[in-house]
């Protein structure tokens, strides 16, 4: 960027702390549901990625993303400064064709593996049956639910976009009361383990049916992980 003219930097990255399989095994925490029923703190972009949320002028957008061909008189490479920077740190990446490292890098592509294993795991009849047994479970609690789902939801709780002007009290004695029994419910009935052993074999299977491309992926974020260090530490540089 400096090199077309644009003092443009990305904010510094932080440790991601976002736990996403809590969502995969449907965990509610007995701890939370005791203190606040099912209202937990917001969940945000840079929690899960590590980035903090960042803007750029029109000018920076098409010199990073390669908009332009030319920017005050100097060349764009193709796909911009980002579609370098990621040659660059794709440089070396093992059994990896080179149209393939420099390319720039999907950060998307193993989270759609993953939404897809999800998918799979979605309609596996034996998510149904821990469902239906926790809401046996709920129901000689004195709750009626069809599902967690259901119980989290409850529209005397869960707030919708009618709610924005009224928000709806939340932590209250009906809603932490469910909460507590679902949490409950869920341990006592195997819930999480059914849902974790029925996620670990449809991920399994999307691993085996993706296993070559796969196997690319993980060369590139080695490959990515030690030029990184290389480029932190001033042995691996950029010449334009």
């Amino acid at each position: 960027m400096r090199h077309v003219g644009l003092d443009f930097r990305f904010p510094a990255v932080e440790p991601v702390t976002d736990l996403r399989n809590v969502d995969l095994l449907g965990w509610l925490d007995p701890r939370q549901a005791r203190k606040s029923g099912y209202l937990v703190e917001g969940r945000n972009p840079d929690e899960m990625t590590g980035i903090p949320s960042y803007s750029a002028t029109d000018q920076e957008f098409y010199v990073l993303e390669g908009k332009v061909r030319r920017f005050h008189g100097r060349t764009v490479p193709p796909g911009g400064c980002t579609a370098k920077a990621d040659a660059l740190l794709n440089r070396g990446a093992r059994g990896v064709a080179p149209a393939d490292a420099s390319k720039r890098f999907d950060d998307d592509e193993v989270p759609r593996y993953v939404d897809s294993a999800a998918e799979l795991a979605s309609k596996d009849p034996r998510i149904a049956a821990a469902e239906r047994e926790w809401s046996d479970c709920m129901r000689s609690e004195g709750f009626d639910y069809l599902n967690t789902g259901q119980a989290s939801g409850d529209p005397r709780w869960t707030a919708t976009v009618n709610d924005d002007l009224s928000p709806k009290p939340r932590g209250t004695p009906a809603e932490i009361d469910t909460a507590v029994a679902d949490a409950r419910c869920r341990a006592e009935t195997g819930y999480f383990a059914v849902r974790r052993t029925v996620h670990v074999e449809a991920q399994n299977r999307v691993i085996g049916q993706n296993r070559a491309r796969l196997d690319v992926v993980r060369s590139l974020h080695q490959a990515r992980l030690a030029n990184s260090a290389k480029v932190l530490d001033g042995t691996l540089t950029l010449s334009w």
